[in-house]
């Protein structure tokens, strides 16, 4: 292959991953400043030497502004150009020459499918290593292991209520204790149908159906809080998606980025369910995925309360796609800690971890980088 003056523009890993390795290759590399002006700083006289442009920086509108551009300025110079949008993309093949439009995403996600669909392959001929049966028992049993204090301490106290001054005034006014019930409940909810009245009562009995009046309205404002607060939160959670996965068999992904939402598009297409988790709200691709019918589940992966909505104990596998290393890697050691089985694929930039990681068995790493730098690569 003939050394080639390639221009490059972008400041991410991936554009520093498209330069070492063009290097290696022996072409002349020339890197335009990331903070370079599109419309007015890029001139015909620094296109001029240049064989081809490479545009690779993570900013669609960016790219697609440098890319018309380098195009105006000088119409036979081949471009490589980074674009997520698939719409623009394909007009853009349509109305420019000598383009060739890549995507990280795209390049990267089908290596990903691949090996979670062969991960869930090679477990189901291996068998389970766990019981589900006792797996799915434990999942249940953790649902009601932490009541709410308050709630208890509430209903407790009201029913202490109830109990004492049912007996007191049984005894007090000559009651049946049915008809002593039914009079504390009326003073509590504040109905008092006037049947059962105080006012030739002794004065004792007098104040404690004060007292009551006063207890069992403070005790049932308590509880008509915690009630509005929990019908509150539970509209909150089914809007951020955090309720528990039915079913099992699912796959697990954590990060709806790029790759991750062509992930989960793959995965829909080779016939897997797929809950998707997402730490940003605001995430661009959170809406698109839920009306492809995805659960969305809008928490952070990297704890262990998330990964138990998600039911990692009873998937298919767990994808691990955020942008962090580290927080890939530690999602993965806690899926590994609740199951020995379930396979994890984890995206990785350094390649030191990615060796780590595959050595000790604690998941199978992938380097998008490295795919999609390797590509961008082979089109210079």
């Amino acid at each position: 292959m003939d050394a080639r003056n390639v221009l490059l523009h972008g400041s991410d890993r991936l554009a520093i991953a498209i330069e070492q390795r063009l290097i290696r290759a022996g072409h002349q590399v020339t890197r335009l400043h990331p903070d370079l002006n599109h419309s007015a700083e890029l001139t015909a006289h620094i296109l001029q030497s240049a064989s081809v442009l490479v545009i690779a920086a993570d900013d669609d509108p960016g790219n697609v502004d440098l890319a018309l551009t380098a195009r105006r300025l000088r119409t036979d110079l081949p471009l490589v150009v980074r674009l997520f949008d698939e719409a623009l993309a394909a007009y853009l093949q349509q109305t420019l020459q000598s383009l060739t439009i890549l995507s990280m995403s795209a390049l990267a996600a089908p290596a990903f499918v691949e090996t979670t669909v062969q991960a869930i392959a090679d477990r189901k001929l291996r068998g389970p290593v766990n019981q589900p049966g006792k797996r799915k028992k434990e999942s249940a049993l953790r649902r009601f292991r932490r009541p709410d204090r308050v709630l208890i301490s509430a209903m407790g106290g009201l029913f202490a209520i109830l109990v004492f001054f049912t007996v007191f005034f049984a005894n007090a006014l000559q009651l049946s204790y049915l008809n002593a019930l039914y009079f504390v409940f009326t003073t509590i909810t504040t109905v008092g149908y006037g049947d059962i009245a105080l006012r030739d009562a002794p004065d004792a009995v007098k104040i404690a159906g004060i007292v009551l009046m006063f207890s069992g309205a403070a005790f049932l404002a308590v509880l008509f809080g915690l009630f509005t607060d929990w019908v509150v939160s539970r509209r909150l959670d089914i809007i951020r998606g955090r309720m528990w996965v039915r079913g099992d068999g699912h796959v697990v992904i954590a990060g709806s980025g790029n790759i991750g939402f062509r992930v989960a598009q793959g995965l829909r297409e080779r016939g897997h369910r797929v809950v998707i988790i997402e730490r940003d709200p605001d995430n661009k691709n959170v809406e698109a995925l839920r009306s492809s019918g995805h659960h969305v589940i809008l928490a952070d992966a990297a704890r262990a309360n998330t990964l138990r909505l998600a039911k990692v104990e009873d998937c298919a596998a767990v994808v691990c796609l955020t942008d962090s290393d580290a927080v890939n890697f530690q999602i993965a050691l806690l899926v590994r800690s609740k199951s020995k089985d379930v396979p994890v694929v984890m995206r990785v930039v350094s390649p030191e971890l990615s060796a780590h990681v595959s050595e000790h068995g604690n998941a199978v790493a992938i380097s998008p980088i490295a795919i999609a730098s390797e590509e961008f690569s082979a089109r210079v």
